[in-house]
């Protein structure tokens, strides 16, 4: 199934151009969030998955059965539904989505009843940006790791900061930022650093020092998630 990424990360990319600064780094311990489980395999009903653009819903009125409908979520982050109209299903949870549909079919319908299933999860994908020559999607395929990803994508450009890479994954139980030094990795030693489905990397133009300020500033009020983030960095 073709799809994008989440409707929010070309902001996300933007400010992480904007946002690199310069300094020493300095490590910081991992905070939790609340569990996150975006498990595949059959429908999702999970109330803490977050909806992305390629998933594919399954939208049912319980005493309106005329209105049910299966729809996928458009690149954009939204959905077009029937006396409804335009509305953000892009980072919601099913629960959050149902409830913003019953309202605005509240308008129309008495005491409606909404539930939303995720019946197909969107391809699976790394986004990598920043310095790198074609910004944009790779395909997951396991074992990928940051510099295969990047090197997907063309390659690091003149300027980029290797030893200053930004790896954003979403694990079941939190979101966490990781600076990588792959200076190393390009002399030829083994690269330790494997992604996962829907990981970020973002290559800066200057060395990140202040990790907890940058993943501050240009993440955590981004992603539609609680405002806490691990932080860590990789040899």
């Amino acid at each position: 199934m073709k799809t994008c990424a989440w409707s929010y990360i070309a902001g996300l990319s933007l400010a992480l151009v904007v946002g690199a600064g310069c300094g020493r780094p300095r490590p910081v311990a991992p905070v939790p969030l609340p569990a996150l489980d975006a498990s595949v395999g059959g429908p999702i009903h999970e109330a803490e998955y977050r909806l992305q653009p390629g998933d594919v819903l399954r939208i049912k009125f319980l005493y309106h059965p005329e209105l049910d409908v299966k729809l996928p979520v458009r690149p954009d982050g939204n959905i077009t539904l029937q006396d409804v109209g335009e509305v953000m299903a892009g980072g919601l949870t099913t629960n959050q989505l149902a409830e913003v549909v019953r309202q605005h079919s509240s308008e129309h319908l008495r005491d409606p009843e909404v539930t939303v299933i995720v019946a197909e999860l969107g391809e699976q994908k790394v986004y990598v940006t920043g310095e790198v020559r074609l910004p944009g999607f790779v395909p997951y395929r396991p074992g990928l790791t940051a510099l295969q990803a990047i090197m997907d994508r063309g390659g690091f450009t003149d300027i980029a900061r290797v030893d200053s890479v930004v790896h954003i994954t979403v694990g079941e139980k939190d979101y966490q930022a990781t600076k990588v030094d792959l200076t190393r990795v390009l002399q030829g030693e083994p690269e330790s650093v494997q992604l996962a489905a829907r990981d970020m990397i973002f290559v800066p133009r200057t060395t990140i020092g202040d990790i907890n300020a940058f993943v501050d500033l240009y993440i955590r009020r981004m992603l539609p998630v609680p405002p806490r983030v691990g932080i860590g960095f990789a040899p």
